[in-house]
C-alpha cells in the first residue's frame, strides 16, 4: 500500500511538470471562455447599439414607398339624369322661335341631338391605381421626447456595462474561491501524505520494537490503525481534489485537462488600508448601488417625459412622386413639402396620472438606494474583519503548529523508549495534521473573502495585485 502511494504522489509531481496554471492565467481564460460572461457582454452590445438607433430622431426620415390598388369599380360622376330635361327643353325652345329663324335654328338642333343618345357619365379615376414616391419627415420639435429618448438609452447602455461589470466581478470572486479551493485540497493531500508516511513508519518501528519485546502486541496493531485512518483520508483529498478541480473548470468555462496543476498558492492577505478606504469605494463602486443611482436619473427622465405629453408634436413632411399611374385627382403628380402639428388636449388625465407615477417610482428609488448605501457599509465592514480575523487566527495557529511539531518529536521518542503508546503517537500526528490544515483554511478564508470584499467595493480588476503583495 505504501508503493501506492507513492505512485500516486509521484504521478501528482509528473502531472504538476506537464501544464501550469496561475490565477492570472485562469482569469484570462475565463474572461474569454465563459458563456455567462459572453452573453451579459452581448447584452451590453445590444444595449449600445440601441442607445447609437435612438440617435437617428434627431435626423430626418426618408423612405420609398410603393403601392398597388385596384377599385372595385372605376370612379365617376353621371349627368344622365339632367339629359331628358335639357333635351325638352332644346324642342320647346325651337318651336317658341320664329318662322324666319328656323333654317338656321334647326341644323343646330339636328347636330345636338347625337349628344342625347350618348352616356352622360364622366369617369376621373380608373380602377388600377399605380404610386411610387419618396417620403419625408422630421421631427421639428416634440416637446422634449426625442431628447429624453436619448438620455434614457444612454442611461440603459450605462446600465448594462454596469450588469456586464457586476458579472465578471462575481464570477472572479467565484473564480478565487474555485482556484484556492483547489489549492486547499492538494495542500491538505500533501499534509495527508506526509501523516501516511509517519504513521507507515511507526508502524514500522512498533513491528521491530514487538518482534524486540519492547512494545505489546496491541500498540502495533493501533500503529497499523493509524495507518488505516491516514490511508482513508489521503483517498478522501484525492476526491476533494478532483471536485474542486471540476468546479474550477467549470467557472473558466473549459473541459478539465488531465495534466494540470496550480501555481499561485494560498497567500496571506498583505495589511489592509483603513476600513474607511473601502467603504467609501464600496459606496461609489458597488455595481447594485451604481445601478440604482443610474435608474434615479432615468426616473427623472420618465418624468420629463411625461410632462412632455402635455406639448405638441410639430414635423416637416415631404413627398415626391418617382413614378405614378393613374393617380387621384386629389393627390399632386409632382412634389409636395408641409408642416405637421399634433396637440393632445385631453385624454382624461392619463398624462396627469403617469406623472404622479413617475414621481413616486424616483422617490422609491431613492430610499432604497439611501438603505443600501447603509447596508453595504455594513458588509464591508463585515468583510474587512473578518479577514483581519484569519489574520489572527494565523498567527495564533503558528504558536500552535510549533507546539505540535515538538509534540510528536516528544511522543516519538518517548515511545521508543517505552514510555509512550501508539494512541499517544497517532493523536499527536493527527493533531499536527489538523493544526497544518486549519492554517491552509485560514489563508483559504483570507483569499475567498479578500476576492467577496474587493467584489463589493467594485475593485475585482485588482485582486491580481494583492497576490503579487505576497
Amino acid at each position: 500500500m505504501k508503493h501506492i502511494y507513492t505512485f500516486v504522489f509521484l504521478c501528482v509531481t509528473t502531472f504538476s511538470l506537464a501544464q501550469s496554471l496561475s490565477f492570472s492565467d485562469a482569469l484570462a481564460r475565463m474572461q474569454g471562455a465563459n458563456q455567462k460572461l459572453k452573453g451579459v457582454e452581448k447584452q451590453t452590445q445590444a444595449s449600445s447599439y440601441t442607445e447609437k438607433s435612438m440617435r437617428g430622431l434627431y435626423l430626418p426620415q426618408l423612405s420609398i414607398n410603393a403601392s398597388y390598388a385596384h377599385l372595385s369599380d372605376p370612379l365617376s360622376l353621371s349627368f344622365n339624369e339632367y339629359k331628358t330635361p335639357l333635351q325638352n327643353g332644346l324642342t320647346s325652345l325651337a318651336g317658341a322661335i320664329p318662322a324666319p329663324l328656323q333654317p338656321a335654328f334647326r341644323p343646330l338642333l339636328g347636330r345636338l341631338q347625337p349628344l342625347f343618345a350618348q352616356d352622360w357619365r364622366y369617369e376621373f379615376q380608373k380602377q388600377d391605381i399605380w404610386k411610387l414616391s419618396a417620403d419625408l419627415r422630421w421631427v421639428l420639435y416634440a416637446g422634449g421626447k426625442v431628447r429624453v429618448g436619448n438620455k434614457v438609452s444612454k442611461l440603459n447602455s450605462e446600465i448594462a456595462k454596469v450588469e456586464s461589470q457586476k458579472t465578471e466581478n462575481m464570477l472572479i470572486s467565484e473564480l478565487a474561491e474555485r482556484y484556492f479551493q483547489v489549492q486547499l485540497a492538494q495542500e491538505a493531500l500533501r499534509v495527508r501524505q506526509k501523516a501516511l508516511e509517519t504513521a507507515e513508519q511507526h508502524y514500522g518501528n512498533a513491528q521491530k520494537f514487538e518482534k524486540n519485546g519492547m512494545v505489546a502486541p496491541v500498540e502495533t496493531m493501533q500503529a497499523k490503525k493509524a495507518v488505516t485512518d491516514a490511508q482513508r483520508e489521503v483517498l478522501a483529498c484525492q476526491k476533494d481534489i478532483e471536485l474542486a478541480q471540476t468546479a474550477l473548470y467549470g467557472v473558466i468555462g473549459e473541459q478539465l485537462p488531465p495534466l494540470t496543476t496550480l501555481s499561485s498558492s494560498l497567500f496571506e492577505v498583505a495589511p489592509l488600508q483603513p476600513v474607511d478606504y473601502y467603504q467609501q469605494q464600496a459606496k461609489e463602486n458597488y455595481p447594485l448601488i451604481v445601478q440604482a443611482r443610474l435608474k434615479k436619473r432615468l426616473t427623472d427622465q420618465n418624468v420629463k417625459a411625461q410632462r412632455a405629453a402635455f406639448l405638441p408634436d410639430v414635423a416637416l413632411i415631404g413627398k415626391k412622386y418617382l413614378w405614378s399611374k393613374n393617380l387621384p385627382i386629389t393627390e399632386p403628380d409632382n412634389w409636395v413639402v408641409g408642416v405637421g402639428l399634433q396637440w393632445n388636449l385631453f385624454n382624461g388625465f392619463s398624462d396627469k396620472n403617469r406623472i404622479e407615477q413617475a414621481k413616486a417610482q424616483r422617490e422609491s428609488v431613492q430610499l432604497i438606494t439611501a438603505q443600501a448605501e447603509k447596508d453595504i457599509q455594513t458588509l464591508v465592514k463585515k468583510q474587512y474583519t473578518e479577514i483581519e480575523k484569519q489574520r489572527e487566527q494565523l498567527q495564533s495557529l503558528q504558536k500552535s503548529l510549533e507546539f505540535a511539531q515538538e509534540l510528536v518529536r516528544v511522543r516519538n521518542k518517548a515511545f521508543a523508549e517505552g514510555l509512550s503508546s501508539s494512541t499517544d503517537v497517532a493523536d499527536a500526528n493527527l493533531y499536527l495534521a489538523s493544526i497544518e490544515i486549519k492554517c491552509y483554511q485560514a489563508l483559504f478564508e483570507m483569499d475567498k473573502v479578500l476576492a467577496q470584499l474587493l467584489e463589493t467595493c467594485g475593485l475585482s480588476q485588482e485582486y491580481t495585485n494583492y497576490l503579487s503583495k505576497k
